[in-house]
């Protein structure tokens, strides 16, 4: 009965077919040329709007700083990789030149990382074992050399698969990999790395073993060759100044070659590709996975967005062209990063400096290395995995918040430790899906409002007589909230809302604008302006105008009195009546359209707007909804056949009200001719300012996990940032309980929590916007910022 007294038909909610929806998107233009070339060429808008003054200086140190640490990374990990050491040298050069060109992040450093180094360990020492009948010699050039080509041969269809998967713009699939996943997978495959570099560090030799179970066949050498690690320590120390190599047999990095190598096509690597078809799929997968987390991390911390899509095709096209330059597999590490947020970096140009290192390196610098003990090497590879084995604890947390993710944790971290990393692999993405298929996924969140008569709350997109809370946003999530959909839920709720990283990166454009018009002031003589308005105060000047909302705090149930039949005229609704409310006057006020229509001798102004507003005159309720000619009780006609939809209503009569308020499209892009960022114009924060509350109806969540609890405790964080209170309604007992276990009322208060949504919006509609202080218009912490943890102990 409610769905046929409200509820709009197909017809009436017009949306486009898709051959309309292709129509619409086949155009040209200069705008669409630019942006789909900056897409793919982000260096080119890098180079246009970059400040030479502002952030040469910063640049140059910030790439200088990661080069450096990219030296002992570069040799370190190419051993670690089962490969030669100038490969690990390279691969810290030639990705990050490209990257530089296709990038969006300033602060990912493409290059050698331990744990992708690992994979492509266990795929080349598998394919080598293979092309040799007897012992493999390390040291025997032909045995390198292949090694070096099927290194070669993966990095190439790595890179094919990550450009194909950009273009599809599939980077959505690494969704389903739980952060008890990559936890416990990282974790084992650093007990892996370390074993493998037990024997380099303790000065003995053990037998390489493939297959499963080679973790414990390793360690049963390690121990019976155990009392060698004793000579050696005497003899190191008996002999510091000695001849290693010759006196000892310490096993030294030996002779690199220098300069730029000849591009060659991997053929011989590329014959056994059906080998490793499926490594390769996997790696590029972790690639993508772990290189974005951090690329989001950086760009929440700075303020800026990445482009996941583009940031594929970038990753795909570093591995893809190094592929011919004696590259393997490269990676973001998280070191070689967060130096460069650290430092500040402005663009991907900072790389080039990076680059400029490591090219000296290759040329001149090698040869020193030539002594350097592989111990050292081995030494540095173990140090970079501390934080991997300390994240192991997070075995019980896990168990404490979500038994899914404990299964996941147990299931990948023990196949991959006493299996084999590639196995452990498979089964832990295994029951990762299995979890997800269990878990609802086709997750959808929605705007709520009011109805006209019932004050029932339903989606706003779908009612046409519903309206919204002044001040107030009410968001619905119709799905459990875990690791599968946590980034859908942020991301549909601050598109349905505000998004306070637009907000805050409009407010620093708006600042800086007003010191360049103060400075220029001053340098003319005169006083610098002073702002104190309602984007930055968030408080409203009192006039007479009176705005009507439904009155919360008695919210009646909806009561049929008659039956229903086909006759929709036969059911009566009892309904409170709408009055007018004091305490929301004013709440359209200091908007800039400039037309103008008469409303009983007053005016009205009407900027464009997404929905109609309903007038309320004596108890009767006129709609303007643009192009129709509407007829109040007191005859007075208005004609807006000229007139957007929507409108605010400027010194009506104590007695006239309105519902229905503004409804902002937030997404719409339109370029900044001074830097080619999203433009923001006063009256676009004003009206995003006016936002004071977000409620989020959690009744639907019956389920959530770490994930779930790390993005909400973040959106906290990031509302807060901005001066918008984020209220949670309708959180069951057990939602509450885990979000306790979780650690998530240390940082959201428990006064945040309302029973139902009727309840928090009626705490919220008497409040208003709070003052944004001057030093909260700043960029996001590294606490804010850093979200995933494991990618940041990689």
């Amino acid at each position: 009965a409610f769905d046929e007294l409200h509820l709009k038909s197909k017809d009436e909610l017009d949306e486009p077919t898709m051959i309309q929806k292709l129509k619409q998107g086949c155009f040209c233009s200069k705008k669409r040329i630019w942006r789909l070339i900056t897409g793919y060429i982000p260096l080119i808008k890098f180079l246009r709007y970059y400040k030479l003054k502002e952030f040469a200086v910063i640049d140059i140190f910030a790439g200088l700083s990661v080069g450096t640490i990219h030296i002992p990374q570069a040799l370190a990990f190419g051993q670690l990789a089962s490969a030669k050491i100038e490969n690990g040298l390279f691969s810290s050069l030639w990705p990050s030149l490209i990257y530089v060109f296709f990038g969006t992040s300033a602060h990912v450093s493409m290059g050698t990382s331990a744990v992708i180094c690992l994979l492509t360990a266990t795929t080349v020492d598998r394919e080598s074992k293979a092309w040799v009948a007897d012992k493999p010699l390390d040291d025997v050039p032909e045995y390198l050399d292949f090694k070096e080509e099927i290194a070669m041969g993966l990095t190439l269809i790595i890179g094919i698969m990550l450009v194909i998967l950009g273009f599809l713009k599939l980077g959505f699939i690494t969704s389903y990999l739980s952060d008890s996943f990559f936890a416990a997978y990282t974790s084992a495959a650093a007990v892996h790395i370390g074993t493998t570099q037990l024997p380099a560090m303790l000065g003995i030799k053990v037998n390489r073993y493939p297959g499963m179970f080679k973790i414990i066949f390793t360690y049963k050498d390690i121990f019976e060759n155990i009392m060698k690690l004793f000579i050696v320590i005497f003899g190191t120390v008996a002999s510091y100044f000695g001849d290693f190599r010759d006196k000892f047999g310490i096993a030294v990095v030996g002779e690199i070659p220098l300069g730029i190598p000849v591009p060659k096509v991997p053929v011989e690597g590329l014959k056994y590709a059906s080998n490793y078809i499926v490594d390769s799929f996997v790696i590029a997968i972790l690639t993508f996975a772990y290189t974005i987390a951090i690329a989001k991390i950086c760009a929440k911390k700075h303020n800026y967005e990445v482009d996941d899509s583009q940031e594929m095709i970038s990753y795909g096209l570093c591995n893809l062209g190094s592929s011919f330059l004696k590259c393997i597999p490269s990676c973001v590490a998280p070191p070689r990063s967060m130096v460069a947020s650290t430092m500040n970096a402005k663009t991907t140009i900072n790389g080039i400096f990076s680059c400029a290192l490591m090219l000296l390196v290759i040329m001149i610098v090698a040869a020193l290395f030539r002594e350097l003990p592989r111990a050292v090497l081995a030494a540095i590879i173990f140090i970079a995995l501390k934080n991997l084995f300390i994240q192991i604890k997070d075995l019980w947390r896990y168990f404490q918040i979500n038994k899914f993710d404990f299964v996941i944790w147990c299931f990948t971290f023990f196949s991959t430790v006493f299996l084999d990393i590639d196995v452990g692999l498979g089964i832990g993405v295994g029951i990762s899906l299995v979890c997800v298929v269990l878990q609802t996924q086709f997750a959808k969140g929605y705007k709520l409002g009011y109805t006209k008569k019932d004050t029932t709350l339903v989606e706003h997109k779908y009612y046409k007589d519903s309206s919204e809370i002044p001040g107030i946003k009410i968001f619905r999530f119709k799905c459990n909230l875990f690791y599968a959909n946590a980034e859908i839920f942020r991301t549909s709720l601050y598109r349905k809302t505000v998004n306070p990283r637009k907000l805050l990166k409009g407010l620093q454009k708006r600042e800086k604008r007003l010191e360049k018009m103060n400075a220029e002031r001053m340098a003319q003589g005169l006083p610098p302006q002073v702002d104190n308005n309602f984007i930055m105060t968030g408080q409203m000047e009192k006039t007479g105008n009176h705005v009507s909302t439904p009155d919360l705090t008695a919210l009646p149930k909806l009561s049929i009195l008659k039956s229903v039949n086909q006759d929709v005229k036969q059911t009566s609704i009892s309904t409170p009546d709408l009055t007018s409310s004091d305490s929301e006057a004013d709440t359209l006020n200091d908007l800039t359209d400039p037309s103008t229509d008469k409303l009983e001798g007053k005016r009205v102004r009407l900027p464009s707007m997404e929905k109609p507003v309903f007038i309320v005159q004596g108890g009767n309720q006129q709609m303007f909804d643009g192009g129709k000619t509407h007829t109040t009780a007191a005859g007075n006609t208005f004609n807006l056949s000229k007139r957007p939809v929507g409108g605010s209503l400027k010194s009506l009569k104590s007695s006239e009200s309105v519902v229905s308020l503004y409804s902002i499209n937030f997404d719409d892009y339109e370029e900044d001719p001074d830097d080619g960022d999203e433009m923001f114009t006063d009256e676009k924060l004003r009206q995003m300012r006016k936002i004071h509350h977000i409620v989020v109806d959690c009744s639907p969540i019956n389920y959530i996990d770490a994930s779930g609890t790390n993005v909400l405790t973040h959106i906290f964080s990031e509302y807060t940032h901005v001066s918008i209170k984020l209220y949670l309604a309708g959180c069951s007992a057990a939602i509450r309980k885990t979000m306790r276990l979780a650690g998530v009322f240390d940082k959201i208060p428990e006064s945040h929590f309302f029973v139902d949504v009727h309840d928090a919006v009626s705490y919220a509609r008497p409040q208003r916007p709070e003052p944004i202080r001057p030093e909260n218009i700043r960029d996001f912490s590294e606490e804010e910022a850093i979200e995933n943890s494991r990618a940041v102990n990689i």
